[in-house]
């Protein structure tokens, strides 16, 4: 499911502003797109519980908006991330995307690199040592960044032809359909869990 720049702007601004609204529905809609990540969302889930029992022995969980509004932020961006597509952000912007791009298109491969050392690491019995583990991890994330963007600056100087799709899909409506949603929500019922 890849979404259009535009639209994926319109997901994004729906979801934030939401947050500022009622921040339980957009912590909510924004992990709904990021079903594939199962083990992500029960990790969020934990830490968003383990971070109010914190706040609240504290006694200051007037902090607590702030934090679902943090995990909230980081869900648009890892769903950009997982379902922006990169051409047209390419087309949109040009040159000047190629950066956007990159940063985009690392947190996935990031992901993977890392769960592929950590599953070398403890097939081979090895202890844990950060050295170790962040040596590979960096080498192959700077050689990847570099054909990145090698290659993104080859093909818009090449026969990259910039044209702008603004006919959105089934996907690009699917996008603002769950902001739409997480915006009417958010003013209709306004869950707060925290007063």
């Amino acid at each position: 499911m890849k979404w259009k720049v535009w639209y994926a702007i319109i997901f994004g601004i729906s979801i934030i502003v939401s947050s500022y609204i009622s921040p339980l529905w957009s912590v909510a809609f924004s992990l709904s797109v990021l079903y594939r990540k199962r083990l992500f969302i029960v990790a969020e889930t934990v830490s968003l519980l383990l971070s109010f029992f914190i706040v609240s022995a504290f006694r200051d969980v007037s902090i607590y908006v702030y934090i679902m509004r943090a995990f909230t932020f980081i869900n648009v961006f890892l769903a950009f991330s997982e379902h922006l597509d990169r051409v047209s952000i390419i087309s949109l912007l040009g040159e000047k995307g190629i950066p956007l791009v990159i940063t985009l298109s690392y947190v996935p491969f990031f992901y993977e690199l890392s769960t592929n050392v950590f599953f070398y690491r403890r097939s081979r019995r090895r202890r844990f040592n950060i050295e170790e583990l962040a040596r590979p991890i960096l080498v192959e994330m700077i050689r990847v960044a570099e054909n990145l963007y090698k290659a993104y600056t080859l093909k818009l100087y090449g026969n990259f032809k910039r044209k702008i799709e603004i006919n959105p899909s089934i996907q690009d409506l699917v996008a603002i359909g769950i902001g739409v949603v997480a915006l009417c929500l958010s003013l209709t019922i306004p869950i707060y869990p925290v007063k």
